[in-house]
């Protein structure tokens, strides 16, 4: 893994986007700096904007306006290649069950911006491929085709291929969905732990903000989309906010040693 300075992962400057032929902006004027070594976690409604916010900061959407660097360079001056060794995304598309993919096979396309063209992949490769499928729980399903997997077995099977790129940050879009309480508890876990341990950036849509709450060392809502609120969970998490956000009446209580906890009121 590279060595990320301290400088924001991310920086982006008034960066909008609108799809073809939409009557409105997806995205508009967000301004926003990502931390790098930091676990930043993007709430908001459905339709708000989160996803097209993380295609754009992949590099899988063009901002119609605005800019945006990552680690230090315009996205757009990347090559790709060298992008895909620094930068992974997990997106909610499913795995490509249309191939014949077993699970190892899928997880091994992690190693494939890191391995010389057309070259099999070192027994180093294997190592860390080894390592990504026991970190997901997926060493007794490697070589499980992918169209026999659950859609939680799928999501994990995502992930792993994003961690065997050892990437400097990890793009997530709904990482927990599908999974059930206890992967998703192991997901936000495992997430930190990466932070923690290897210095990685995290930037991860989600709709579980109690999750988010007790790992994310930063939160974002997007409302509309823009930013409408941006700092740590503590500052983000208001009743009022969120329930402007989300158009109803939404209680936020706090609990010592477990974060906060959004309740809404009837």
């Amino acid at each position: 893994m590279s060595d990320v300075s301290s400088s924001p992962a991310f920086i982006l400057r008034d960066l909008s986007y609108r799809y073809m032929g939409a009557a409105t902006k997806a995205l508009e004027g967000i301004t926003l700096a990502v931390h790098a070594h930091e676990f930043t976690a993007i709430i908001g409604p459905n339709g708000a904007g989160k996803s097209t916010l993380v295609r754009v900061m992949g590099g899988i959407l063009a901002p119609t306006h605005g800019s945006i660097e990552c680690l230090e360079r315009p996205l757009h001056e990347w090559d790709r290649r060298a992008l895909a060794r620094r930068l992974a995304v997990v997106a909610q598309e499913p795995a490509p069950t249309g191939l014949s993919l077993t699970v190892r096979d899928y997880v091994q396309l992690g190693r494939n911006p890191h391995a010389r063209v057309w070259a099999p992949l070192s027994a180093g490769d294997g190592k860390i491929v080894d390592e990504a499928l026991e970190q997901t729980h997926l060493k007794g399903l490697q070589d499980r085709p992918l169209t026999k997997l659950s859609g939680g077995e799928q999501q994990r099977t995502k992930l792993a291929r994003a961690f065997a790129q050892e990437p400097d940050v990890i793009l997530l879009d709904e990482p927990t969905v599908h999974l059930d309480l206890h992967h998703a508890l192991w997901t936000f876990s495992f997430l930190k732990h990466l932070v923690q341990r290897s210095g990685v950036t995290i930037i991860c849509v989600t709709h579980d903000m109690n999750l988010a709450s007790r790992h994310a060392d930063k939160m974002a809502l997007v409302s509309g989309g823009g930013i409408s609120s941006w700092g740590e969970p503590g500052e983000v998490l208001s009743s009022s906010a969120l329930s402007e956000a989300y158009e109803c009446n939404l209680q936020v209580e706090v609990t010592p040693g477990l974060g906060y906890y959004v309740v809404p009121i009837e």
